[in-house]
C-alpha cells in the first residue's frame, strides 16, 4: 500500500469517528502549564503573559504588547528556534519564554543559541551594533538547574576581575517549579505543576487554563496543536525511514507518533489504539522504558 492510500485511509477512519467534546476534554484534562504543547496555547494569550512576566520579572508595571508562539503564522523565526512565546514589551524589548520538562539537554549553551537566533533575525547586517535589540530569556523547567536550592536564578554577565555587572542587551532567567520557599514566584510556579487551577492571585492563567480545557473554543485549539505537532513527527520519522523500506518507514513512523503523544500530550491507550495497532503501541511503549533507563 502506499503512503498515500495509507494516509488516506487513516483520514477516513478519522473522518468516521468525530470526537465529541466530551472525548476532546478528556483527552486534554491530563495537560498542565508545565507541558510545552499546552503551554504553547496557554501563552499565545497577553494578558496570561503579561500576568506570568509581571510575576517572574517583579515589575508590576511591565506590559506585554504583543505574543508570538512556535505555530503562530506570524512566527519568522521557523524552526531554528524554539517558540513557545516570543513577547514584545511596551519597552521595545523581547522576551522568549521556553519551558523544559526534560533534564537531557545543556540548558545553557540551548538558551545561548535561541538567544543569538532571536538577536540575529531581527537585527539588520547594516544596523549600529548598539541598536541590536534588548533580549530578556525567561527559561522555565520542573527541576532546579543550578541544584542550589532557588525557584529563580539570574545569570548575568560580568567583569571577572572586578565582579561588575556588564549590560551586553540580555538577561537570562531561570526559573523553575521543583523548589517550594513561599515566595509569590514559587506559588505560581507551583501552579505550573496542576492539571486544574482556580487561585485568585493569578486570574489570568485560572482563566485561561479553564477556557483551553473545558469551553469548546480552547479544547478544539488545543487538540488542534496536538494533531499538527504528532503529524510533524510521524512525517519526519517517515522521512528518516524510507531508506529502510516504505513499509518499515511506515511502521517507525507510528511508532515515534505514538512516542510523542505519550510524552508531549499524555495520550492513553485507548485514545493511541484508535489509529494505531496494539504492536506500535507495545513497542513504542519498551522503546521508552528503554531510553528511561
Amino acid at each position: 500500500m502506499t503512503r498515500k492510500k495509507q494516509k488516506t485511509r487513516k483520514t477516513q477512519k478519522n473522518r468516521k469517528k468525530q470526537q465529541t467534546l466530551e472525548e476532546k476534554i478528556e483527552q486534554v484534562k491530563n495537560f498542565r502549564p508545565i507541558d510545552d504543547t499546552f503551554f504553547e496555547v496557554l501563552a499565545d494569550d497577553i494578558g496570561v503573559c503579561q500576568e506570568m512576566l509581571r510575576i517572574i520579572l517583579e515589575d508590576e508595571k511591565l506590559i506585554v504588547k504583543d505574543v508570538i508562539v512556535q505555530s503562530s503564522e506570524r512566527n519568522l523565526y521557523g524552526r531554528s528556534v524554539r517558540l513557545d512565546a516570543l513577547c514584545i514589551l511596551g519597552n521595545g524589548k523581547k522576551c522568549n519564554v521556553e519551558v523544559q520538562r526534560s533534564n537531557k539537554d545543556h540548558h545553557l549553551k540551548r538558551v545561548r543559541f535561541n538567544a543569538s537566533v532571536i538577536t540575529v533575525r531581527d537585527s539588520q547586517t547594516d544596523d549600529k551594533f548598539e541598536e541590536t535589540i534588548d533580549l530578556i530569556v525567561v527559561y522555565i523547567s520542573e527541576f532546579d538547574i543550578f541544584k542550589r536550592g532557588r525557584v529563580i536564578y539570574h545569570v548575568d554577565s560580568e567583569i571577572r576581575e572586578t565582579q561588575e555587572k556588564v549590560d551586553d542587551g540580555l538577561e537570562r532567567v531561570f526559573v523553575n517549579t521543583a523548589v517550594k520557599d513561599g515566595t509569590t514566584i514559587s506559588e505560581y510556579m507551583d501552579c505550573f505543576l496542576q492539571k486544574e487551577i482556580d487561585n485568585a492571585k493569578f486570574p489570568k492563567l485560572t482563566n485561561r487554563v479553564h477556557y483551553l480545557k473545558h469551553e469548546e473554543g480552547g479544547v478544539n485549539a488545543v487538540c488542534e496543536i496536538m494533531r499538527k505537532y504528532s503529524e510533524e513527527v510521524a512525517e519526519k520519522a517517515y522521512q528518516q525511514g524510507e531508506e529502510a523500506g516504505k513499509e518499515i518507514g511506515q511502521r517507525q513512523a507510528n511508532i515515534a507518533a505514538i512516542k510523542n503523544m505519550i510524552i508531549r500530550f499524555r495520550a492513553t491507550k485507548e485514545i493511541i489504539l484508535e489509529d494505531y495497532t496494539e504492536s506500535e503501541y507495545n513497542t513504542a511503549i519498551a522503546e521508552l522504558q528503554s531510553e528511561s533507563r
